[in-house]
């Protein structure tokens, strides 16, 4: 069975593309066989070089390096890999300051498996922060996590860090495990959009209507219908990133 994963990406209205401090695996939209893992990271503006914390961290969860068994440990290696990649670069000596205590970013990870003879399989994730994954079933909301309403988000979400002393103290990592069929549709979104989608879901609006749009028809295409909602102030000007999974 196959997984057609659609990827969208945008940094904030304003910013130049090399400014986008998100992250998400795969990069682009592709179909892949089932087993697979996505994933999405939001790496934090006050920190120094984010993105690249944030990038590592998707690519390590996509390739199965990063596990929910030892997740926390993991990280820490990933963090030492991260100081190993900015220590050899020249930079002003304001940025080592901020370098040295290491760089923060939210992760949401998803990993799929099928069952054999069966249109369906089983799911699990791993998160730290506000990046959120949804699941819809016969035009429902049956999954939102870690974040499920919007009074839950905060300036000051737990964040991964890639300073392995700060991160024994205990970002909280939360686990979550369900399983899909073959008709659902899952969406893995950063927190501006995830922000927004709730939002809408708690004024009565669908959201997923206006997804369906933009992720299957591409009409229209996602630079656009962003450009609207930030027009309206429907959703604060941040990175956006958005993946969204429907099975074949």
């Amino acid at each position: 069975m196959k997984a057609c994963i659609t990827t969208f990406r945008s940094q904030k209205a304003g910013n130049s593309e090399s400014e986008y401090e998100d992250a998400a695996w795969p990069a682009h939209s592709c179909e892949q066989n089932l087993p697979l893992r996505i994933a999405a990271a939001d790496g934090a503006s006050d920190a120094v070089f984010s993105g690249l914390w944030a990038e590592m961290l998707v690519r390590s969860w996509g390739r199965g390096r990063l596990n929910a068994p030892d997740f926390s440990r993991r990280v820490g290696r990933l963090g030492r890999a991260w100081r190993r990649t900015i220590r050899d670069r020249q930079l002003p000596w304001y940025v080592e300051e901020k370098a040295r205590a290491g760089s923060y970013a939210a992760f949401i990870g998803l990993a799929l498996s099928h069952t054999p003879g069966s249109s369906s399989g089983s799911w699990s994730a791993v998160a730290c922060g506000d990046c959120c994954f949804f699941q819809l079933r016969e035009s429902a909301l049956i999954t939102a996590f870690p974040v499920s309403q919007t009074s839950d988000f905060s300036s000051t979400p737990p964040l991964l860090t890639s300073d392995s002393a700060r991160q024994v103290e205990g970002a909280a990592v939360l686990t979550a495990t369900g399983s899909w069929e073959e008709n659902d549709s899952l969406y893995l979104m950063t927190d501006a959009l995830a922000c927004w989608f709730l939002a809408s879901c708690e004024t009565g609006v669908i959201p997923w209507r206006l997804l369906t749009e933009v992720t299957l028809t591409q009409e229209p295409p996602f630079e656009q219908w962003l450009a609207k909602l930030r027009g309206r102030r429907e959703i604060r000007n941040d990175d956006c990133t958005l993946l969204n999974v429907t099975f074949e």
